[in-house]
């Protein structure tokens, strides 16, 4: 109990020490509020982008290996020039049957062609990216039907001119009304439409495309009516391009399946393609890859924070240097009354470890909130877990014990008669 009770007049003895330069305390502590909430910021604002681009590489759907053509630069630029004739490049239905029979594992293999087409509703016109392709391509490719259903085999075999809708297009094409079973024009070509989709995945959309204005339609149906070719058109002319397979999704049954996979798809597709008109995407590989971005970032974070809570570890060590100077005296006074040295080592670690709390709570008021203001001014993700506030609250208690630990230790080698001497 005696024990107890001088720790607790202890502890208080350096509260009150805090209390007496209230300005001063707080000046001192800004060093570690700022450090404490810019680590918590910057993590946050770190996690939530990591978050938001392994979300939309996950679904791709991380069991997949996903090639798609892609256009030559030198291609087009002759065929800029040229303004005439018909541009063949990208994967090739031989392509395809290659590579479904010798990467392992291959649970589905689904075909995609992408094509512009403008939609006609009445009197309403809009252009849209037509997909054509396969029934398994629901699964594959994680879809989330809200009405209706998704393209059949009989509508494959039979060349059903059937067709699903986003969401936002049937809302830009009907407006309020009901969508099934209307039919809308792709250029001059009717169909009906059998089903609705939430959206398909932005990471499943083409490059600076709108992941909500798509329309799936039987790839068979697709050739019959639009033919191969593709009409493209430029500054000075157009051109004709023919692409067999714009998209081929695999989907494997393993993690170590993909890895493999991915490299037997590109030495393949390297060894049969004279140009690199195509491009292997692997959604493991990526996520991977933004997992150890995300690490690094993290560290370098972690290191720019520490840099400041390491200043206001010198800030605190400093006040404390100029509080032994100042109280000198009182260390001897409590000395003579008896005090020991490990006691007053204890008053003053209490005050170094005191500022850099309030400082540490502080900060983590301060940085919980910065995260909102972001998403809510900026539209940025950001993620708060609990090890972003943990590690620099912890960083900045044992900055507390660090810099206050020399001077609690020069003013308990203080001789006690030379204190008393002191004015």
């Amino acid at each position: 109990m005696v024990v107890s009770n001088k720790a607790i007049d202890i502890v208080r003895l350096g509260l009150h020490s805090l209390t007496v330069h209230k300005g001063r305390s707080f000046l001192t502590a800004l060093g570690i509020i700022f450090g404490v909430w810019s680590v918590i910021a910057m993590l946050a604002i770190n996690q939530g982008a990591s978050y938001e681009s392994q979300r939309l590489l996950r679904e791709m759907g991380s069991d997949n290996i996903l090639i798609k053509s892609v256009k030559p630069i030198a291609e087009e630029s002759k065929a800029t020039a040229a303004g005439r004739g018909v541009l063949h490049y990208g994967l090739t239905n031989k392509d395809v049957i290659a590579l479904r029979d010798n990467l392992p594992g291959v649970k589905q293999c689904v075909q995609i062609h992408r094509r512009p087409k403008t939609a006609f509703v009445n009197a309403k016109k809009l252009d849209v990216t037509v997909i054509a392709t396969e029934p398994t391509f629901a699964d594959v490719a994680r879809l989330s039907i809200t009405k209706g259903r998704f393209i059949s085999s009989p509508d494959m075999l039979l060349h059903k001119p059937h067709c699903l809708l986003t969401y936002s297009l049937a809302r830009r094409l009907f407006g309020y009304e009901d969508p099934m079973g209307q039919t809308i024009r792709l250029e001059t070509d009717p169909f009906v439409v059998v089903g609705i989709l939430k959206q398909l995945p932005q990471s499943l959309a083409e490059v600076g495309g709108d992941a909500g204005n798509h329309v799936i339609v039987p790839l068979t149906t697709s050739m019959k009516r639009f033919g191969e070719y593709t009409m493209k058109f430029g500054q000075g002319g157009g051109t004709f391009e023919k692409v067999e397979v714009t998209q081929v999704i695999f989907q494997v049954a393993s993690d170590d399946a993909v890895i493999d996979g991915a490299q037997i798809a590109r030495s393949m597709l390297e060894r049969s393609h004279d140009s690199k008109d195509y491009e292997v995407t692997v959604p493991l590989e990526l996520i991977r890859q933004r997992k150890a971005q995300r690490r690094l970032w993290n560290i370098m974070f972690i290191g720019i924070a520490s840099v400041s809570l390491l200043v206001g570890g010198i800030g605190i060590m400093n006040i404390m240097l100029a509080s032994v100077t100042e109280r000198t005296r009182e260390i001897g006074v409590r000395r003579a009354l008896g005090a020991k040295r490990r006691d007053i080592v204890v008053q003053f670690l209490v005050e170094s470890v005191t500022l850099t709390t309030a400082g540490g709570v502080m900060g983590i008021l301060i940085g919980m909130a910065i995260p909102y203001v972001i998403e809510a001014t900026l539209g940025l993700k950001t993620l708060v877990s609990p090890l972003t506030v943990a590690l620099p609250f912890t960083m900045a208690v044992v900055v507390g014990l660090a810099s206050g630990l020399y001077p609690a230790r020069r003013a308990a080698n203080l001789d006690p008669i030379e204190a008393l001497r002191h004015e």
